[in-house]
């Protein structure tokens, strides 16, 4: 809950009204300390009309005293912010303790709404009735509108990245096409030609058959070359879905580290664009690289709801291990669920687990 600072001594404003109402203190005595505050402060009776207000309170909230004593502000303040202050004031007097409260006020001298941190601290009589409420307030709008520019800079700053990053999957994507069906192919058909001129020689042209099996061989270290940095820029397996991708990765990561790696797909019925499958499996291909540092198990657990996506990547990695990047790794993942509106939480127990969390965009 928000706290004012430098808040008005409210117990001594107790005493004091206290003192007024068996006395002891003179409501000019009240007034002159209220007036003194600083602080914009205000009183009403059990009825909820304002009684006093000090000059600080007069210019936040651009009414006079006189123009509002002994009126509960209606035909000065619209009647929908005065309905809800009215809601808070009764709470204060139903609780018995102070309420805190962000509500809008009409200023008409400034002819716009502003919002109000309220504190309003019930008072009550002899009886125990409802005698009398102390508030104070303080003009938060301009906090108000900076948080929320703060935000719209983020937000625009995400979707920046996300177009950016949906145009630099979509060059990868051309990128490795273009790779498949010309580089690749063109040295499959070349490894097809020199196996065959392979075969042909032999003991007859042993010089050209030794050349022949180096060609090979170079071709071949090639070709995996090449398929590699297709997978890097654009997996084959991604048209065929994001759970056919995360497990084509899993199958990788099994044969070239000898991990144990196990998918559990709990729900697969998402519909998502090529942008977001092939985001999301860069996400979870970053999260499983992070996590295979010293370890030996990995798992994924997959619920691709139509609404909701939520993944879940774990392993037996130590949760105290700490590797050079792995911030950056995380930072990273991150920065791209932002772009798509998800979100990323780490826990660790025996292991540690990455917990990814995302909407699904319909666009």
């Amino acid at each position: 809950m928000p706290r004012l600072p430098n808040l008005p001594p409210n117990a001594e404003l107790k005493r004091l009204f206290t003192g007024l109402k068996e006395g002891a203190i003179s409501s000019q005595d009240v007034r002159q300390v209220v007036s003194l505050m600083p602080q914009p402060l205000f009183v009403k009776d059990a009825a909820l009309r304002v009684v006093m207000m000090n000059p600080a309170c007069e210019a936040m909230w651009g009414v006079c005293l006189e123009d509002i004593a002994g009126r509960d502000g209606a035909g000065i303040f619209p009647p929908e912010q005065l309905s809800l202050h009215h809601q808070y004031d009764r709470l204060a007097f139903a609780q018995g303790e102070t309420v805190i409260e962000e509500v809008p006020l009409w200023h008409a001298g400034l002819q716009e709404t502003r919002l109000m941190l309220t504190y309003k601290h019930p008072i009550y009589d002899a009886d125990g009735q409802p005698y009398l409420l102390i508030g104070s307030s303080l003009d938060i709008t301009e906090r108000q509108r900076k948080e929320t520019a703060l935000a719209d800079a983020l937000q625009l700053a995400q979707q920046i990245a996300g177009e950016r990053q949906d145009a630099t999957e979509s060059q990868h994507r051309r990128l490795a096409t273009g790779m498949r069906d010309n580089l690749a192919q063109n040295l499959v058909a070349l490894k097809l030609d020199i196996a065959m001129l392979h075969a042909r020689t032999g003991a007859a042209q042993p010089l050209l058959h030794e050349r022949a099996v180096q060609a090979l061989a170079t071709l071949d270290a090639s070709i995996d070359a090449v398929r590699h940095i297709i997978n890097e820029l654009h997996p084959a397996t991604l048209d065929l879905g994001l759970s056919a991708a995360i497990e084509w990765q899993l199958q990788q990561m099994a044969r070239r580290q000898g991990l144990q790696c196990a998918l559990r797909v709990l729900d697969d019925r998402a519909v998502l664009t090529q942008q977001t499958t092939s985001a999301l499996f860069h996400i979870v291909q970053t999260g499983l690289e992070y996590l295979s540092t010293s370890a030996q198990r990995l798992q994924v657990e997959l619920s691709l709801c139509s609404a909701q996506i939520a993944i879940t990547l774990s392993s037996d990695r130590h949760p105290g291990a700490s590797y050079p990047a792995e911030a950056a790794a995380l930072h990273a993942m991150r920065q791209r669920l932002g772009a798509l509106g998800g979100t990323l939480t780490v826990s660790v127990s025996a292991g540690t687990a990455l917990h990814i969390v995302c909407r699904v965009d319909r666009s």
